[in-house]
Order: structure tokens, then sequence, then C-alpha cells
């Protein structure tokens, strides 16, 4: 028991959550958010922050909006809570859509923390637009490219990190991650992508009714929108609205809103079916949750 690590993953609007605390529930589990924009603290609706009452949940709220924070940080905290929940007799379940942050906890060949910061570069990269560095880096690293969220694709500092590594990726240990070997079972949500663009415009408007836009100016009082935070997608996409608050610009950030998820559960799909080696769980299967929890129930039994 003591090396168990159940991943549910997926992309956007899957349920991954629900899924994850009735099998906590069921398995002594606790829930590791495997999400990179939950880390935030007070962004809590436009992130789709889901805090259960009955299951505890790890890493979520761990750093303010001004904060820079890493892959490499995640790593570090992410191998020791899981280790905690693992000492005291607990089932760690890993839950989230961010392929990155997932593989820098199980794959031990991830060790791009030990490049350094190039203060050189860092002063070249601050003066391009994201659109620069964007083509950037798909012309370094087109297949890790595909990887990153709206999100991740959209932030300043994520992808000057990310060009960063690229370059100066000799300078990285050949030495692997102190990893430990877990007895893994990855499990991976997936659905038709016409089934999870519904979902996500209906999500999308539930968020702005239960007072997103509460939340951006409540934010906006102590932040700025360069921040690290401020980069994360769903905010970004209602910046427009901020400047000129009319209806008609608001109807336009939704909509860019909508199809800025729409393109990241594109992307979610493809990295999970391609490089995760998971198995996959159509939710418009009925039977899928009883399919699921016969699979793990085979596994978390054996010795």
């Amino acid at each position: 028991m003591f090396n168990k690590l159940l991943i549910i993953s997926g992309p956007t609007a899957t349920g991954k959550t629900d899924l994850a605390v009735k099998l906590a529930e069921k398995y002594n589990g606790e829930l590791v958010s495997g999400d990179s924009c939950q880390i935030y603290k007070g962004m809590d609706i436009g992130t789709g922050k889901d805090q259960p009452d009955t299951t505890p949940i790890h890493l979520i709220d761990i750093i303010t909006p001004d904060q820079k924070f890493s892959v490499a940080d995640f790593q570090k905290i992410g191998l020791e809570t899981i280790s905690n929940i693992q000492s005291r007799g607990k089932l760690p379940i890993l839950v989230g859509c961010s392929g990155f942050y997932i593989d820098s906890l199980i794959n031990p060949n991830y060790n791009t923390f030990s490049v350094k910061q190039n203060k050189f570069l860092r002063f070249i990269l601050n003066r391009f637009s994201i659109t620069t560095l964007q083509k950037i880096y798909k012309l370094l690293d087109s297949q890790n490219f595909s990887k990153l969220n709206h999100s991740d694709i959209n932030n300043h500092y994520r992808l000057s990190r990310k060009i960063e590594i690229k370059l100066f990726k000799k300078n990285i240990r050949n030495s692997k991650l102190d990893i430990r070997h877990f007895d893994l079972l990855h499990i991976s949500l997936t659905a038709p992508l016409d089934f999870l663009y519904k979902r996500i415009d209906a999500r999308v408007q539930k968020r702005i009714d239960i007072g997103f836009l509460e939340e951006i100016t409540n934010l906006l009082k102590k932040y700025k929108w360069s921040d690290p935070g401020m980069q994360i997608g769903a905010y970004q996409c209602l910046k427009p609205y901020f400047k000129h608050k009319t209806s008609e610009e608001l109807k336009n950030c939704l909509q860019k809103w909508s199809y800025a998820e729409h393109s990241d559960a594109r992307r979610q799909s493809c990295w999970f079916k391609t490089k995760s080696g998971a198995l996959f769980f159509d939710i418009t299967d009925k039977k899928f949750p009883k399919n699921i929890f016969n699979q793990v129930t085979k596994w978390y039994t054996k010795p």
C-alpha cells in the first residue's frame, strides 16, 4: 500500500474531481491537485476550483497571484505531499489536467529544475511579446509545445522558462531524480469533443452567473494584470471587458474564453492519449463509473 499512487486525468470538463472524491471515499484516499491554475489563492471561480467538504485536497491555494511558481516548485511540494499521505496509510489520488505537472511527479527523467536562470536571456525575452515567445518555443520544441494548455501558452514567465530550459538543456545534470517507483494506476477520462464543448460552454456561463466578474474586480484591488496568476487564460480572456465594460464586449470575451477552453480540451485529449500511457474511459458510457471502480479495486487489492 505504501507506494500506491492513483492518477485521475483527462481534459477539462470531464468530471475528474467528482470521480476522484468518490474513489477517495471508497479507498481511504486524499486528493492531490495536479492543476497549474488552482495553486493561486483567491482565484477560485475562474480556475474551477472544487473543494470537497468530505475529502482533503492538497496543493491548492498555496501561493498568491503575484508570486511565481514553477513546475520544479510543484514537483518538490508534490512529492513531499504524496509521501506524507502514503506514510499515514492513505491512498494519494493525483487529479488534474496539467500534463507537465503530473509528469513531473512520476517521470524520473524530469530534472529541468537544475537549469539555472540566465539573466541575460531573461532580459532579452522580457522584451518580446507572448506571441513571439510562442513562436520561439514552438520552433525549439514543437512536441512539448503541444502539451501546453491555454494558460501556459499565454503565460510570459512560463514560456520564457521553457525557452531557457530548451536552450540550456546541456547544463542539466545527468543523474535522475530521486523519485520512488510508484505502484501506479493512471485513469484518464475522455469524451467526444462536441460533448465536451457543450459542457464547457455551460460551465463558462455558470462561472459568470456565480460571480466571476466580481472575483476579478476584487483581485484587481490587490494585483495587476501582469502578475503571474492573472496570466491564467480565463482571466486574460475577460481583460478587455474591464477596459470597456459593455455588454457587447462581455459577449465577445465569453466567446473567446469558451473557444480557449475548447482548444485546451483538444490539446489535453491529444496529450493524454498519446503521451500518458493511461487507461481510458469514455464518460458518455453509462457503465464507465462501474468499470473504473472494478479496475481500481483489482489494482488496490493487489499485493
